[in-house]
C-alpha cells in the first residue's frame, strides 16, 4: 500500500512538474480514464466494484461470447456487472470525450442490408423511421463491421 501511494503521488507531481515547465494544461486524476477488466465465469453472473463517476464504456472486447450493454454487461454507481459469458476491458471516466455518431441504414423490401460502420461497443435505435418494425436481433442489430438492418426496418442509429 505504501509503495502504490508512493507511486500515485510520484506520477501527480511528475504530470504537475511537466504541466507547469511545458505550459500544457493539467487534467485532474479524476477527469482521466483508466481501465477495468470484468469477466463472466462459466457464463455466469459476475459484480465488479468499482466507482463508475464519469460512465462506463466497452474499450476492448476479451471474449467470444457477445458484450451488450443493458443485455450481457451493465453499470450503476458502484460497480460494473457482466453476465453469459461477457468478458472486457472497460474504460471508466474520461468524461464526453467518447465519440458517437448518427447513422440512417434502411433495408429495402425483404433483404438485409449492412451500412458499414466502426462499432466498437454498442448501437442504439434513435428512431424509427419505416412502419415496418425495427426490433433488435430480428429486423436490425449490429457487428463489428457496421448495422444491419432487415424485413423493411429503416432507422436512426446513434454508434457508439
Amino acid at each position: 500500500m505504501k509503495t502504490r501511494l508512493i507511486t500515485l503521488t510520484t506520477a501527480l507531481l511528475g504530470s504537475v512538474w511537466v504541466g507547469a515547465f511545458t505550459g500544457l494544461p493539467v487534467r485532474d486524476a479524476e477527469a482521466r480514464s483508466r481501465h477495468v477488466t470484468c469477466e463472466s465465469i462459466h457464463n455466469r453472473y459476475q459484480f465488479c466494484r468499482v466507482n463508475t463517476r464519469g460512465g462506463v464504456q466497452i474499450q476492448r472486447q476479451l471474449s467470444n461470447a457477445a458484450c451488450r450493454k443493458n443485455q450481457t454487461w451493465g453499470y450503476d454507481r458502484d460497480g460494473i456487472w457482466v453476465d453469459r459469458g461477457c468478458r472486457a476491458e472497460f474504460r471508466i471516466g474520461g468524461g464526453d470525450r467518447w465519440r458517437s455518431e448518427h447513422l440512417t441504414c434502411s433495408a429495402e423490401g425483404s433483404g438485409r442490408h449492412l451500412c458499414r460502420a466502426d462499432v466498437r461497443d454498442e448501437v442504439i435505435l434513435i428512431r424509427q423511421l419505416s412502419r415496418a418494425p425495427c426490433r433488435f436481433n430480428s429486423s436490425w442489430g449490429y457487428n463489428r463491421r457496421g448495422v444491419w438492418v432487415d424485413r423493411g426496418c429503416r432507422a436512426e442509429f446513434e454508434i457508439r
